[in-house]
C-alpha cells in the first residue's frame, strides 16, 4: 500500500510539474511572462545566427491584462514601437502575439508569425520559435524588469 501511494504521488507530481524543452514550468508561465525582455540571441536551424539580426534593442514587454508592446530600432535608425495583445494557449506551449506590425528580423526573415513555441520560460528567460520557409528561428530573451 505505501510503495502504491508513492507512485500515484509520482505520476501526480510528474503531470503537474509539465516543463518546457529547453527549462522552465508550465504552471508558471503567466507570471514568469510578464514583464518586460530583451533580445540576446537568434538562432535558426539550431545555429546562432545572432550577427545577421537587422534590429537593434528589441524589447517586447508582457503586462497584465494580455497587452503587448515591441520596440526597436532598424537598421535606418529609426525607432518603432508597436503595441498589441498576448495569450497563453495550448496547455501553455504556445505564446499568441497579435501586434500592430511585423518586422524584418534578418536579409532572409520577416516575421509575419502571431503563434509562437514557447521553448524555455523561466522568470529571466525567455525562449520562443517559429517555423517559416526556410527553416526554425528561435529569438532569446532576458528579463530586464
Amino acid at each position: 500500500m505505501k510503495n502504491l501511494s508513492l507512485f500515484i504521488l509520482t505520476i501526480v507530481l510528474a503531470v503537474s510539474c509539465a516543463k518546457y524543452p529547453e527549462g522552465g514550468l508550465r504552471k508558471l508561465a503567466k507570471g514568469h511572462i510578464m514583464g518586460e525582455w530583451k533580445m540576446n540571441a537568434y538562432f535558426m536551424n539550431g545555429f546562432d545566427y545572432s550577427d545577421t539580426v537587422l534590429v537593434q534593442n528589441f524589447k517586447e514587454t508582457f503586462n497584465e491584462g494580455g497587452t503587448f508592446e515591441r520596440a526597436y530600432i532598424d537598421t535606418a535608425g529609426a525607432y518603432h514601437s508597436y503595441g498589441g495583445g498576448w495569450d497563453i494557449a495550448g496547455e501553455r506551449t504556445v505564446l499568441k502575439i497579435f501586434a500592430d506590425s511585423t518586422y524584418k528580423l534578418t536579409p532572409m526573415v520577416n516575421n509575419t508569425a502571431t503563434n509562437f513555441t514557447i521553448d524555455r520560460l523561466t522568470k529571466d528567460d525567455l525562449w520562443y520559435s517559429f517555423e517559416s520557409s526556410n527553416g526554425t528561428h528561435q529569438l532569446r530573451f532576458s528579463k530586464i524588469k
